[in-house]
C-alpha cells in the first residue's frame, strides 16, 4: 500500500507545480527515506521515471479510488489549486479528489497551498463542506487563511507556514550558462530573466508595454531580457510576440527546463522580473530581487510578504510607474540581495514544517 497519495497541478510541464513535488518528496524522503508514494499525473509513465514513485492518471477515478483504498492519507498540494478564476471545472475536480480520498477513508491534508479566490456561491459551499472535514491544512500565506475563515472552514487545524519551493537547495554543479549559450547570449552580457503567461483581463497592449520596458532596461542599464517559458511549451508564445515587439535583442531559452536547470538559469541573472509565482519564489531562494506583474492576489501577496512591493497590475499596468519600480529594483539589487537572503532562512524553516505536520498524520494512519 501507498504510505501517500499526493494530488496536484503535476505532470503539466509547469516548472513551479514540478518545483513543488520535487519539493515535497525530497522534504518527505528525509523525514522517512522508505516512503511509499503515488502521485495522480496527466503523464504518470513520466512522472514515475523522473520522480522513482508510482504514477496513475489523474483522469481515471476507478484507478484512483482503488489506489486510495488501500492508502493511508491524501496529501493535497501545494499550489493554488482552490480557486475558480481560472475555471469551475478544475476546482472541482480537486475537491472530487479530496471528497474520494475521505469516502475511502485516509487522511486528508493540504500541504502548503494557496487558496481562492472562490467566487461562486456554490462553489463557496462546496468548498467549504469538503474542506471542513480535512484533518490538517497548512497554507503558504495570509490571504489563503482570510479566504477560509470568510468561508468558515474552522473545523480543521490550520497552519501558516511557506511554500515547499523555498526548502529546494540550488544545484551548483550546473552552469546556466549552457542554456544562456544555445539562447545565443553573448558571453559577459547582463541579463534579467522574464516569465511571462497569458491572461485573458491583461490591459491591451500588455505585450507592447513590457516590450517597451524591456527596451527601456537595455537603453538605461545595458540589461538584457532572457525570456524563460516556466510552463513549456505554453508560455512561450508571449514571450516571443514581446520580443517581436522589442527594438533592442532579447533571448528565449526555446526548451523545457527541469528545476535544477532553472536554478542554473536563474542564478545567471541580475534580478528577475516575473508573472509565475514559483519564478519569483525561485528568485528569492536564490537570494535574488525581483519585480512580479501581478494577475492574481497571491502574487502581490507574495511580494509583500518579502516587504518588497515591486508589482504592477497586468490589467492596468501604467509604463511610467512600472520603469519607476523597475530603476528601483536595479539600483537597490544589491542591497535587497542581502535582505533576501535574510528572509529565505526564515522561509525555508517554515516550508521545512510542512513535512513535519505531514510525517505527524502519516503515523497516525491506521495500515488497512
Amino acid at each position: 500500500m501507498a504510505d501517500v497519495v499526493i494530488s496536484g497541478y503535476h505532470g503539466f510541464k509547469n516548472s513551479g507545480d514540478e518545483a513543488l513535488l520535487y519539493a515535497i518528496l525530497t522534504t518527505l524522503r528525509e523525514k522517512k527515506p522508505d516512503i511509499d508514494v503515488t502521485v495522480l499525473s496527466k503523464t504518470p509513465e513520466e512522472t514515475a521515471r523522473v520522480y522513482d514513485v508510482k504514477s496513475i492518471s489523474r483522469y481515471s477515478f476507478l484507478k484512483i479510488r482503488k489506489e486510495m483504498k488501500k492508502s493511508g492519507m491524501l496529501l493535497f498540494g501545494g499550489g493554488s489549486l482552490l480557486q475558480d478564476v481560472t475555471s469551475s471545472k478544475s476546482l472541482i475536480y480537486y475537491l472530487l479528489v479530496i471528497l474520494l480520498a475521505q469516502k475511502c477513508k485516509l487522511k486528508t491534508m493540504l500541504y502548503a497551498n494557496g487558496v481562492g479566490p472562490i467566487n461562486k456561491k456554490l462553489n463557496r459551499k462546496l468548498a467549504s463542506f469538503i474542506l471542513n472535514r480535512v484533518d490538517i491544512i497548512t497554507l503558504r500565506d495570509d490571504k489563503s487563511d482570510e479566504e477560509l475563515r470568510n468561508m468558515k472552514v474552522v473545523k480543521p487545524k490550520i497552519v501558516i507556514t511557506a511554500d515547499p519551493a523555498f526548502t529546494l537547495d540550488a544545484d551548483n554543479s550546473l552552469s546556466g550558462k549552457y542554456f544562456t549559450n544555445m539562447a545565443g547570449v553573448p558571453s559577459g552580457t547582463n541579463l534579467c530573466v522574464i516569465s511571462l503567461r497569458e491572461w485573458k483581463n491583461a490591459i491591451i497592449g500588455f505585450e507592447e508595454k513590457v516590450a517597451k520596458l524591456c527596451d527601456f532596461m537595455v537603453e538605461e542599464y545595458n540589461i538584457s531580457p532572457l525570456f524563460v517559458p516556466m510552463q513549456y511549451p505554453v508560455d512561450l508564445e508571449i514571450s516571443k510576440k514581446v520580443i517581436s515587439l522589442m527594438k533592442n535583442k532579447a533571448y528565449v531559452i526555446n526548451r523545457e527546463l527541469t528545476v535544477p536547470e532553472m536554478f542554473s538559469v536563474l542564478s545567471e541573472t541580475e534580478f528577475v522580473i516575473g508573472m509565475r509565482l514559483h519564478s519569483l519564489i525561485y528568485a528569492t531562494t536564490l537570494g535574488i530581487p525581483a519585480m512580479a506583474f501581478v494577475y492574481d492576489p497571491k502574487i502581490s501577496a507574495f511580494m509583500n510578504s518579502l516587504n518588497q512591493p515591486d508589482w504592477i497590475n497586468v490589467e492596468t499596468m501604467d509604463l511610467d510607474k512600472s520603469k519607476e519600480i523597475l530603476q528601483r529594483v536595479i539600483t537597490e539589487r544589491e542591497l535587497r540581495r542581502e535582505e533576501i537572503k535574510k528572509t529565505n532562512k526564515i522561509l525555508k524553516k517554515l516550508a521545512k514544517e510542512n513535512a513535519d505536520y505531514a510525517m505527524e498524520l502519516i503515523n497516525k494512519c491506521t495500515k488497512k
